[in-house]
């Protein structure tokens, strides 16, 4: 190898990815690299620039390397729309350090959002519509007590939680976030308050980076909270604002005294009322 000049070299017009590799020479040694790889690995490490790359690589399950370079803040080797497989279940990374400085009165640590690929699930169910009996917001139209009054905050997000636990252990990190908790007489929340979580459900300004369906005559704050950027998931690939065509999930803002708002498989942002059978549950959490 050391004797061939690189202008000895054909020129590849056509370079593939996945299949050509590029030399890289130490000293007296050489090596191959397979073209994808030395590009990532260009990538300067850190949140800022690999919130900023769309990949969807499966990164398989979840291992102590993962961990230490999320912990380290480094993210090496794990972009946006990159994967976890484990036990059955996909979880796609949404975002990178979104939540970093944020909450009332915590410091939150180096982390990833994710969200699962499909629907969110728990123990014994999966949470897609079937249109007819779905109840996953609420048993009926209203949004009396806010977010915090509905059954899927109530009764579904600790069962999700209970999955998340199962699959991610210690690793499944604890949040602050702000809950609506009431509505007034024209249907818009005026009440909230910082929760601790581990799981909760996007509102609109995290799937189209604006508000458009919520009702906040009374201020975002109720609404929207701290969680009040675009995801970089959704920022990168149009297609998972309509979540890939796959169905319409729940948003958390409040729409009316007995609608909330969801995210449409056709691209429309809209929204139903609270016991809706047409919408799905597609839930957010952190890991670090």
């Amino acid at each position: 190898m050391t004797d061939i000049r690189i202008q000895d070299f054909g020129e590849n017009s056509k370079p593939d990815a996945n299949n050509d590799f590029v030399m890289t020479f130490n000293d007296n040694s050489e090596s191959k690299t397979r073209l994808r790889y030395a590009f990532y690995s260009m990538v300067p490490d850190g949140a800022q620039t690999h919130n900023n790359i769309f990949r969807g690589w499966n990164l398989g399950a979840l291992n102590s390397t993962h961990i230490a370079n999320i912990q380290n803040g480094s993210f090496k080797d794990m972009f946006i729309g990159d994967y976890f497989s484990i036990n059955n279940s996909n979880y796609v990374i949404a975002g990178i350090n979104y939540k970093k400085g944020h909450g009332d009165n915590s410091s939150l640590g180096n982390h990833l959002v994710l969200m699962p690929q499909d629907w969110s699930k728990t123990p014994t169910q999966t949470l897609s519509p079937d249109g007819k009996t779905t109840y996953y917001m609420s048993d009926t139209d209203t949004t009396a007590g806010g977010f915090a009054g509905s059954k899927l905050y109530q009764t579904y997000l600790p069962q999700i939680q209970t999955k998340l636990e199962s699959d991610f252990g210690a690793h499944l990190m604890s949040f602050r976030t702000i809950v609506s908790t009431h509505v007034d007489n024209s249907g818009a929340p005026d009440q909230g308050k910082w929760r601790d979580a581990k799981v909760s459900i996007p509102n609109e300004v995290m799937i189209y980076g604006t508000t458009l369906n919520g009702n906040n005559k009374n201020s975002s704050w109720y609404n929207i909270g701290d969680e009040n950027s675009q995801l970089p998931l959704m920022r990168l690939n149009d297609a998972e604002r309509n979540f890939n065509r796959i169905g319409a999930i729940w948003l958390r803002d409040i729409h009316s005294a007995s609608e909330f708002a969801d995210a449409g498989s056709y691209g429309v942002a809209y929204w139903d009322g609270a016991s809706a059978p047409w919408n799905g549950v597609r839930a957010f959490f952190l890991i670090g």
